[in-house]
């Protein structure tokens, strides 16, 4: 009986790959075992078409562009479907398969670009970085910080330096 469950036990380790001990410390890289399966293409049962996808997608930039809804911090993925008349979940593959991002990614790329106007603006020179930042949608300097580095390479204070604008 105790022969069996550490027969049984061995295999059923081996076959989840934890005992492959070996090939992790020489470096070798092993192929997950679906590796002959065809590959699932992302959203193949739900997709809505490529025609609904470019309207909705149409329909977002327009409003974005319109209405700024970037700039509401409180902004979530629910809302702007509702605005849109469209199921969350159809907006989300919409922005993931014509930006390549999810809906945050977005959204704060907005913001950044509407930083990115605002702060070049001369009668904008008067307030901070923050001010500029909170007004662009961000709600916290965190957020705004690491964003701006994730999408400029660089800092907000660089960027402005880089343009020779000096803010209070």
């Amino acid at each position: 009986m105790v022969l069996f469950i550490l027969v049984a036990a061995y295999f059923g380790i081996s076959r989840v790959g934890i005992l492959n001990l070996a090939a992790e410390s020489e470096g070798v890289e092993e192929k997950p075992a679906n590796d002959n399966l065809p590959e699932i293409i992302k959203y193949q049962k739900t997709s809505p078409g490529d025609d609904a996808i470019q309207e909705i997608y149409e329909k977002l930039t327009h409003r974005m562009e319109q209405e700024k809804l970037y700039k509401d911090p409180e902004l979530n993925l629910n809302y702007v479907a509702q605005l849109l008349d469209v199921h969350p979940n159809i907006l989300s593959q919409t922005i993931n398969t014509m930006e390549e991002k999810n809906f945050y990614d977005y959204i704060n790329r907005q913001r950044i670009e509407e930083f990115k106007r605002i702060a070049c603006l001369p009668e904008n020179q008067k307030f901070t970085i923050l001010s500029l930042a909170f007004e662009s949608g961000f709600n916290s300097k965190t957020s705004f910080n690491r964003n701006f580095k994730k999408y400029m390479d660089c800092s907000p204070r660089e960027f402005l330096r880089s343009r020779s604008i000096d803010m209070e």
